[in-house]
Formats: structure tokens, C-alpha cells, sequence
């Protein structure tokens, strides 16, 4: 037999610590409903239990003070229901029912009490009031909590499981007993541990399970509402993106229309400014869909084992015409063994690079951007790198640096040079993928510096791709490329930056012929139809002057591939032709035979289909994926505000009309419209010749619908 009076005590200190830990669970989670209401569970439980103690301590028995031991055990169980009830959001007619047959009990125990001495008849009434609370409590918690709350369900079960075994045994079989008997029985003593310290132990223990994973299905709430939100705006930014390029590229023809018909002079500026705001907002959105992308983007890393300081140095061979260009001084530092190499997502660590170095560039207006890349930490299998990018610009106030990685924050340096504020929110979130992080260091006046570490796995040089082409054709050539499309510049110098070709860039005529009596070349590319000089006029100039290249070959870029310009190229020393669209075969080829008294080869493949689908193929490893759909996006969207601004221009101003073919022409061939490329470089060049137009821009019009209708097609199809 257990002894009544330690039992007493333990079960008083039980409770105790029950409302305790009731009352830490309810500061915790007090926005819970039932949270607050069950705090006063414990306290009625220890009530009871003190007035039982004081009970069975005294000689003369006391009526009331069983009364009022029942009565706050009932009130305990019905406070206990009701806050079970209100957290798992039960409102059914149990509860109700329950509280009616405790308060039948109740009337019952009382009357029993003090109108018949039939201790047997109480305990009964007692215990059935706990057979009830245990089985209202076991219906809800099942039917209400075991699916949302499994591990809360599963310790409460356990105590009302023990409460209703015990107490249906002793109304079962404790027999005939007096109030002299009762403290001293077993089956006394077993219900006071059970009900009165394992019980309130359990239900202290499941309320914090309950409320845990409460909060946990908050959490996984919150999370999928801000998963959902994230793809809902992504799709929103990209929508409304979408949607607003068409009524720009509408602004931007116009007002490019009205620039070139009106004869006021007053109305130039106006035009100028509507175009650079619609550019403007060109490159915002463009911005705006790359972050959109990121913020849904949850791709998987995809390393390669590269041979680092030769990527690096293709990639510094790309930026550095960028820098040339402004007159800053580019420069890497490359502090680790030559032939290091790693495993890598060099992809993502080469559009973080060049956002950083085009950032830098794009600041520094006078003095050096240097790129470099220092070993931290050596480990047997993994090094510790840091790659920073210093630059001698404005610099950024202390102040504005820790928000710089937000999107649409601006430094005061950047709201000066223009921008959207996106481009370090996008770098910051490409580390993040990464496994890295942006840190910036700066001071007005004196320049700044980004870096990033990365931890990167050694790599095996075994399996570093070797370059078995270099006995095919030659690299690191000296080369001056004459463009002035934007698209093509990046497409030729991204090619000739893979084989280690050095290149400046000049964007007409005029600086194409400075920079060759400054600079001597391995090769000089030349585009044939340059804003101010043709190709042509650019080498005959050059045979009357003094300069620094009177035996580098030149090479032909263009798409104007008729017999007789073919002769003409060749007849002015010419050595090779390149054609447009760009191949990167016949580039390298070519460069390589310029260097070798190889006879030229003239043949240019260029299919005669109204789209060709592998240009874009060939684009992609040139362009990053939301760059080039957005590069197809924009000519798609302007191309027939174009093709009608050339019809306006063709007897207004002729020479404009020449230009906006030219760069159009040029444009569809790359992107692989060759049939519509070819048809407006037909134009282009009987404008050229004065000659009578054999093919109207009309019917450009409708060769353009069949080309777009083709690429739509092509395009739903991958979808």
C-alpha cells in the first residue's frame, strides 16, 4: 500500500510544477486560444488536492471541506474540456453535454453528502465525473488534434487512457468502504498517482506539445503563403513586364519618328528625352525580371572542374574592351599556382564577376579597376579563395552600405550615374545560391572594394578539358574589332575571349582609324556599313595616312555577301570575310588563316528557312537565359515599328533609313530570321547604290509575319 499522505504531497508538488509550466507555456504562446483558460486547470487541481490533504490530516471529519474538494476538482475538469476544446477550435455539443453531466454529478455528490451516508455512492459519482472528463477528452483529442497535432495527441492520449483505465477499475472493484477505510484503500492510492502526478505531468508535457506544433503549422503556413506570394509576384513582374515592352517599343518608335520628321529644332531635345527614358526603362524591367527570376529560382548547383586562371583570364579578355572604351586602366592579380583548379558553378561566379567589374568600370571614371583572387586557406581537399574587385572610384558613405544589396537602392554615386538598383541585389542573391556572401568596403574619395570568399573543392587536372584545338588554330591574337551593334560586339568578343584573343573594340569608322595609328594588331575585323564610314572608306583612308598596320590583314564582318561586293572586298586587300550571322567555327578560322598566306574561304552557310532555331542555341553560351529571351523579346516587339519608321524614313531621310536596315538586318540574322534578314539587307544595299527597289518594305512586312508566326510556333513548342 502506498502511503496517503506522501502521496498527498507529491501530488501537490506535481500540480504545482504543472502550473508552473502552464503558466511559462501561456507567456509564450498567449495569443493561442484556450492557452489562458487552461492556467486555471492546475490551480484548481491543487486546490482539491490541499483541501483532501487537510481533510484526511484532522480528526473530526468535515463535510464542506469534501464538498468544496469535489466541487474544485469538477471545476478543474470542466475548465480542462473547455480549453482543450477552444485550442483544437471544437465548438460540438460534447462539451456541453459533458459540463450538464458534471454539474448532475455534482448535485448528486452533494446531496449524497449530506442526506445519506453511502460513501460508496460518492466515490462512484466522483469517479464517474473523471470517466466522463477522460472520454470527452479522448473524442476531441482524436477526432480534432491527432492529425494537426500527432505527438501532442499521443502523450495526452496516454493520460486520459490511465485516468479512465484507473478510475473505471475502482468503480469496478472497490467495494464496500467508510470514510475511516477510504484514504487507506489501494485503489485510493493508485487513483491520486495516477490522476495526481502522472496525469498533471503528461498534461503539462502535451499543452507544450500542442503549442509547438501549433506554431510549426504556422510556420509551414507562413512559409507556403510566402512560397505562394513569391511565385504569384514573380509571375505579376513578369506579366506586367511582358505587357508594358509592347506600348515602349510603340513610345520609343514614335517619338524616334517625330525626331526624324519634325524641322523644329526645339521638338530634338524633347524626342532625345523620351527615347532615353523609354531605354531607360527597357533596361529596368530587364533588370526586374532577372530578380524576379532569382527570388523563384531554386536550381541546383552545377559544378565543373575548371582550370581557373585560364577562365578567369577569358573572362577579363571580355571586360576589358568595357574598360579600354572609358580610358581605365583593367588589371587582374592573380595570386594563386597557374594551374589551379576547381570544382565550380562557374556560370554563376561569372555573372557575379562581371556585374561586379561592370559596376566598377561603370563608376571608376578615371584611375584602375583591378580584379583579383587570393588563396585564404589551404586544405588537403578544399581551398578557401577570395575574389575582390578595387576600383579608385567616388567611392560609397558608410552610411549606404548596408543597404546597397536591397533592391532599388542606389548609392548617391549611382543615382548620379543611373541605374535601376538591382544589379547588387542580384549579385548579393547569386552568392546566397552560392553558399557565400557580399562584402563591401569603402571610403569616400579614395575608391571601393567588393569580395567574396568561396570554398571551393580541389579539383584534378586530369580532368581539366584540355584545348586539343590549339594546334588548329591560333589564340592570343592582338585584334581590333570594328562594330557598332551592341549585340554583335558581345557575340565576337565573347568568341574571341575563349581562345585568348586580346581585343579592342571601336564602335565607328573614325576611331577604328586612331586606335590603328596607336595601337599596332595581329588582325583587324572590320565591319563593312559603320555609322560614319563604310568599311570600305575606312581602308582607303588608311592607305593615306601614316599609321601603325600596313601589313595586318583585315578581315571583312558583314552580311553583304553578293558577288560583286565579294570582288570589291578583295580587291581592296581584303584578306577573309566573316559573315553574318557570327559562327564561331568560321571566326576562329578566319583569324587563324590571317595569320598564314592561306587562301580565304568565301562560303558562307546561312540557311534560306524564315527561322532558323539553332541560332539561339549557338546564342546561348554567350548569353545567360533570361538575357537572350530577352534580347529575342525586344526585337520581336519592335520589329514591325521599325520596318514602318524605315517606310516613313525612306523619302524623308534616306541616310537614317540605311542605318535603322543595317542594324536591323544585321540583328535578325543573328537571332537566325534569315530570310527577313536577307530581304532588308537586299534593301539596305540598292539604297547604297542608289538603284531602284526591286522588293518594297511592304512585303518585308509580310515575310515578317510569317517569320514571327514561325518563331511563335517554335517557341510553344518548347513550351
Amino acid at each position: 500500500m502506498l502511503d496517503a499522505k506522501a502521496l498527498f504531497y507529491t501530488s501537490a508538488a506535481a500540480v504545482f510544477v504543472m502550473a508552473l509550466l502552464n503558466f511559462i507555456t501561456w507567456r509564450a504562446n498567449r495569443n493561442f486560444v484556450g492557452i489562458g483558460l487552461y492556467v486555471f486547470y492546475p490551480v484548481c487541481l491543487l486546490l482539491a488536492i490541499l483541501l483532501f490533504a487537510l481533510k484526511s490530516t484532522v480528526d473530526v471529519g468535515s463535510q464542506a471541506l469534501v464538498v468544496l474538494a469535489n466541487i474544485s476538482f469538477m471545476l478543474g475538469s470542466i475548465i480542462h474540456v473547455l480549453a482543450i476544446s477552444r485550442f483544437l477550435d471544437y465548438k460540438g455539443f460534447v462539451t456541453t453535454l459533458f459540463i450538464f453531466v458534471s454539474a448532475f454529478l455534482l448535485l448528486g455528490f452533494t446531496y449524497f453528502m449530506f442526506f445519506d451516508s453511502n460513501l460508496r455512492t460518492r466515490v462512484l459519482l466522483s469517479d464517474l465525473q473523471h470517466i466522463a472528463e477522460a472520454l470527452c477528452l479522448t473524442y476531441i483529442v482524436i477526432r480534432y488534434g491527432r492529425h494537426k497535432y500527432p505527438s501532442a495527441s499521443l502523450v495526452y492520449l496516454i493520460a486520459l487512457v490511465m485516468c479512465l483505465g484507473i478510475f473505471s477499475a475502482r468503480t469496478i472493484w472497490i467495494g464496500d468502504i467508510d470514510r475511516f477505510s477510504l484514504i487507506r484503500n489501494d485503489w485510493f492510492s493508485m487513483t491520486l498517482l495516477i490522476n495526481g502526478v502522472l496525469a498533471p505531468m503528461l498534461y503539462a508535457a502535451g499543452l507544450a506539445l500542442f503549442c509547438n506544433e501549433r506554431r510549426e503549422l504556422n510556420l509551414n503556413q507562413l512559409t507556403a503563403k510566402a512560397q505562394k506570394d513569391l511565385e504569384i509576384r514573380g509571375l505579376f513582374l513578369s506579366t506586367v513586364s511582358h505587357e508594358i515592352r509592347t506600348p515602349l517599343n510603340g513610345i520609343l518608335g514614335s517619338a524616334q519618328l517625330i525626331m526624324n520628321q519634325s524641322n523644329n529644332p526645339k521638338n530634338k531635345p524633347y524626342c532625345e528625352a523620351i527615347i532615353n527614358s523609354a531605354e531607360s526603362l527597357n533596361l529596368l524591367i530587364d533588370k526586374v525580371l532577372e530578380y524576379a527570376s532569382l527570388d523563384q529560382s531554386d536550381e541546383a548547383l552545377f559544378e565543373e572542374d575548371v582550370e581557373l586562371r585560364t577562365w578567369i583570364n577569358n573572362l577579363c579578355l571580355l571586360l576589358s574592351p568595357l574598360a579600354e572604351q572609358k580610358g581605365v586602366k583593367f588589371e587582374l592579380n592573380f595570386n594563386l599556382p597557374r594551374q589551379a583548379c576547381y570544382y565550380c558553378d562557374h556560370q554563376k561566379i561569372r555573372q557575379v564577376l562581371i556585374n561586379l567589374v561592370g559596376n566598377a568600370i561603370k563608376f571608376t571614371d578615371r584611375g584602375e579597376v583591378i580584379l583579383q583572387v587570393d588563396l585564404l586557406r589551404e586544405g588537403q581537399e578544399e581551398h578557401t579563395l577570395r575574389f575582390s574587385v578595387i576600383d579608385s572610384g567616388p567611392g560609397i558613405e558608410q552610411e549606404e552600405i548596408q543597404y546597397l544589396t536591397e533592391p532599388y537602392v542606389q548609392s548617391s554615386a549611382g543615382k548620379l550615374k543611373g541605374g535601376s538598383g538591382l544589379g547588387l541585389a542580384i549579385t548579393s542573391r547569386l552568392l546566397e545560391h552560392l553558399g557565400s556572401q557580399l562584402i563591401i568596403d569603402s571610403e569616400v574619395g579614395k575608391g571601393s572594394i567588393f569580395s567574396f570568399d568561396m570554398r571551393l573543392t580541389v579539383g584534378e587536372l586530369s580532368l581539366v578539358e584540355k584545348r586539343p584545338q590549339t594546334t588548329h588554330y591560333l589564340t592570343g591574337l592582338d585584334v581590333l574589332l570594328v562594330e557598332d551593334l551592341d549585340l554583335n560586339q558581345k557575340i565576337a568578343i565573347e568568341f574571341m575571349a575563349e581562345d585568348e584573343h586580346r581585343v579592342k573594340l571601336a564602335t565607328d569608322g573614325h576611331s577604328a582609324i586612331e586606335l590603328m595609328q596607336q595601337y599596332h594588331f595581329d588582325v583587324v575585323l572590320l565591319d563593312m556599313n559603320l555609322p560614319d564610314l563604310s568599311g570600305q572608306e575606312v581602308i582607303r583612308r588608311l592607305k593615306n595616312i601614316d599609321h601603325r598596320n600596313h601589313r595586318t590583314p583585315f578581315l571583312a564582318f558583314t552580311a553583304s555577301l553578293s558577288p560583286d561586293e565579294v570582288k570589291e572586298y578583295l580587291a581592296l586587300g581584303i584578306k577573309d570575310i566573316v559573315g553574318k550571322p557570327i559562327k564561331q567555327e568560321k571566326l576562329r578560322q578566319a583569324l587563324s588563316d590571317s595569320q598564314s598566306s592561306q587562301a580565304p574561304n568565301l562560303s558562307v552557310e546561312l540557311k534560306d528557312v524564315l527561322y532558323d532555331e539553332t541560332a539561339a542555341e549557338q546564342m546561348a553560351n554567350t548569353f545567360e537565359e533570361q538575357e537572350l529571351t530577352s534580347i529575342y523579346n525586344e526585337f520581336v516587339l519592335s520589329a514591325r515599328n521599325k520596318l514602318l519608321r524605315c517606310q516613313q524614313l525612306m523619302a524623308s531621310d534616306k541616310e537614317q533609313c540605311i542605318k535603322v536596315l543595317h542594324r536591323q538586318a544585321s540583328t535578325a540574322l543573328q537571332l537566325g530570321f534569315n530570310r527577313y534578314g536577307m530581304a532588308l539587307k537586299k534593301i539596305e544595299r540598292r539604297l547604297l547604290e542608289d538603284k531602284p527597289l526591286d522588293t518594297h518594305l511592304s512585303d518585308c512586312l509580310e515575310l515578317w509575319q510569317q517569320s514571327l508566326e514561325l518563331y511563335l510556333k517554335s517557341m510553344r513548342a518548347q513550351v
